[in-house]
C-alpha cells in the first residue's frame, strides 16, 4: 500500500498517521493492559485491569481503521465526516473523563485535546476543498 497522494492536501497523512499510532496503542491495550491506561490517572481512575484495557484497544481500534480508511478516501463525504466524529469522540470523552468523572488529569488530557481541537477544526475548516 503506497501512501495517500499529496495532491489531496495533508489532511491524509494526519489521519494515516493517528491511525497507524491508535492501532499500535490498541496493540499495547492487549499486551501491556496497566501501562496502556497511563491516560486515565485522575483522583478518580478506575482501576488498571485487563478488561478496561481491552474496551478502550478496541475502541480505538475502530475510530482508527475509520481515519485509515478516510485517509485514502478523503473525497468521500460519508467516510470524512465519520472521520470528524472521532476526532469529536476523542475531544468528548477526554472532556468528560477531566470534567466530568475526575478520572484523567491535565497532564495527560492536554495532547488528545490539543490534537481532536486541531484535527476537527482543520477537517471543518478545510471540508469544502476536501469534498469538490
Amino acid at each position: 500500500m503506497s501512501l495517500p497522494n499529496t495532491e489531496e492536501g495533508y489532511l491524509p497523512y494526519l489521519l494515516l498517521l493517528t491511525g497507524s499510532a491508535g492501532i499500535t496503542h490498541s496493540i499495547v491495550t492487549y499486551l501491556k493492559p496497566a501501562t496502556s491506561l497511563t491516560q486515565f490517572s485522575g483522583p478518580a481512575a478506575p482501576p488498571r485491569d485487563a478488561l478496561t484495557a481491552h474496551l478502550y484497544g478496541f475502541k480505538n481500534i475502530y475510530t482508527c481503521l475509520i481515519r485509515l480508511y478516510t485517509a485514502y478516501h478523503v473525497s468521500n463525504p460519508q467516510l470524512y465526516d465519520l472521520a470528524m466524529w472521532t476526532w469529536v469522540g476523542v475531544f468528548v470523552l477526554y472532556i468528560s473523563e477531566l470534567l466530568v468523572f475526575r478520572t484523567a488529569r491535565m497532564k495527560e488530557a492536554t495532547y488528545p485535546l490539543v490534537l481532536s481541537t486541531l484535527a476537527l477544526t482543520w477537517m471543518v475548516s478545510q471540508r469544502s476543498w476536501y469534498q469538490g
